[in-house]
């Protein structure tokens, strides 16, 4: 009995020291394991640390028994029966020309002498990185950031294509506070040998339809051969029974000039997420500049985004006519705010509009009769700009104005040249002297600018004292005629002294014409 109990301990104590043995071997493996090595690499070496001295170091393809070595160092002489392998000075295993049917165990066996030796099962993890390591979301079209309306998105979708191992994947959501939170999801893996397909699922429908805007991120973690994080977002609307699109209309129109910049306004605070938007010709507005965070932003060419989420377009044109809608979001509150805008093309020239026949002169003179049509205009303008006749400095009106008519060509630029045509009633007669009237622009956008004109009335009484005098006139009797009727404004007491000089030289010339000193 004492006997049995003695062999007993013994082949107990045997195999506890056999044990130990295998978990110190493990604890102090010689080689780093798992070796990773990418797909289509020329050359991958276990990185080992073997014992300085040694009797002779086998590598084998797999820990099944019979397996020839690949390659081999006994007592300092290299032994190689295959190309594929190859053994370093310090007797690390070189594995060439990485393949995928190259991940498996491998086993190292060291002999320190030729009766003690240790075994070690090494594993080489081939993998192949995703062409794009960033998650494709369905509704982004290859975008890592991009806008969707909540209505239109039933379910998101996220993948990573032609990876191995397979790429692990999850939704997450900006949260009340500063950090993300999960969002259910639903995952599936592909496999054409040898590379994954991984696809990630969430009801975006379903994701806190409270909020007019929110942010939802699909996050990438690849393992292999180190840990990495990618990620690509989607700013998603909840249009559905918004009431921002209900104020089209219920604004002012401002006009901008043609190449300046400018700056529409969305927020007095810095929102966290913005959404500018643009109506279209069908009454539709679609997104064209749009921020979440500081990080995250995607903007039309030509356009900025302010830190208070103020649309900034630069050289402003006629294509930036219309209307726009700014959507605003902070995690606490949210609103938005409506513009509406034309562009503004100035005349080149003056500024002023012109009256025919006075040669774009800011004042000049017409010999008219008592009744007649007058005409000005203004060119290369934009919008249509409104003209209208009226008399200047008069207490009593002498001049009335009917039968008004516009005439608007659009020139193919798109601006337009607009002329107005009145027919015009001298309420004094023929006997009325001097009326000065003026062509005013009244528009909203560019309104006072004018030019004027002194009508002198062409009757039969004062027929002989038109502009066209000939030398029979006196140049005395003509200034006085002249000089009465330009009482009846400071304007035309200024112009007559200018037709007093012109006559008396003209008066002068006929003298000598005819002989007198």
């Amino acid at each position: 009995m004492t006997i049995s109990l003695h062999r007993g301990m013994m082949a107990f104590t045997l195999l506890l020291i056999a044990g130990l043995q295998v978990l110190n071997a493990e604890a102090t493996r010689p080689c780093v394991s798992p070796l990773y090595a990418e797909y289509g690499q020329i050359a991958a070496t276990f990185v080992c640390s073997l014992p300085s001295s040694y009797y002779g170091i086998y590598w084998y393809k797999s820990p099944a028994r019979n397996e020839r070595s690949v390659v081999s160092i006994i007592d300092g002489v290299v032994m190689s029966g295959d190309d594929k392998f190859g053994i370093s000075p310090t007797g690390s295993l070189i594995v060439r020309n990485i393949t995928f049917e190259d991940e498996h165990l491998y086993r190292l066996i060291i002999l320190r002498t030729r009766q003690q030796s240790e075994t070690h099962d090494l594993r080489l993890t081939v993998y192949a990185y995703p062409g794009n390591p960033v998650p494709l979301i369905d509704v982004c079209g290859g975008q890592d950031f991009c806008f969707a309306e909540r209505d239109r998105v039933s379910m998101l979708s996220c993948k990573i294509e032609g990876a191995r191992p397979p790429v692990l994947l999850h939704w997450e959501r900006q949260g009340e506070g500063p950090d993300a939170e999960r969002v259910e999801t639903s995952h599936s893996t592909n496999f054409t040998d040898p590379l994954y397909s991984t696809f990630s699922h969430t009801n975006g429908s379903l994701v806190n339809g409270t909020r007019r805007l929110d942010l939802l991120t699909c996050v990438s973690t690849v393992h292999v051969p180190s840990s990495e994080h990618h990620q690509s977002s989607v700013l998603l609307e909840n249009v559905h029974d918004s009431q921002c699109y209900q104020l089209t209309g219920n604004h002012e129109r401002r006009h901008y000039l043609i190449g300046s910049d400018v700056a529409l306004d969305c927020s007095h605070d810095s929102p966290q997420f913005v959404v500018w938007k643009k109506q279209t010709y069908e009454g539709k507005f679609e997104p064209i500049a749009f921020r979440a965070g500081g990080d995250l932003e995607e903007v039309g060419e030509g356009l900025e985004i302010s830190a208070n989420g103020s649309l900034i377009i630069k050289s402003y044109g006629i294509t930036h006519e219309g209307e726009y809608i700014c959507i605003n979001a902070n995690l606490s509150s949210e609103g938005c705010l409506l513009h509406s805008t034309k562009a503004l093309v100035l005349p080149p020239a003056h500024q002023v509009p012109t009256i025919a026949e006075c040669e774009k002169k800011m004042d000049c003179i017409l010999t008219r009769p008592s009744s007649g049509v007058l005409s000005c205009y203004v060119e290369g303008v934009r919008p249509v700009l409104l003209l209208e006749w009226e008399q200047v400095n008069s207490t009593k009106p002498s001049i009335t104005f009917s039968h008004h008519q516009y005439t608007t060509d659009n020139r193919g630029d798109r601006v337009f040249d607009v002329r107005l045509t009145a027919s015009y009633e001298l309420t004094g007669g023929p006997d009325a002297g001097p009326v000065i009237v003026a062509c005013v622009i009244k528009s909203p956008v560019m309104t006072g600018q004018q030019t004027t004109a002194t009508i002198v009335i062409n009757s039969p009484a004062h027929a002989e004292r038109s502009s066209d005098m000939s030398c029979n006139d006196t140049p005395a009797s003509s200034t006085i005629a002249w000089a009465i009727a330009a009482v009846t404004s400071a304007t035309s007491l200024i112009l007559s002294l200018i037709l007093v000089g012109l006559y008396t030289v003209q008066g002068t010339q006929c003298l000598r014409q005819t002989g007198g000193d």
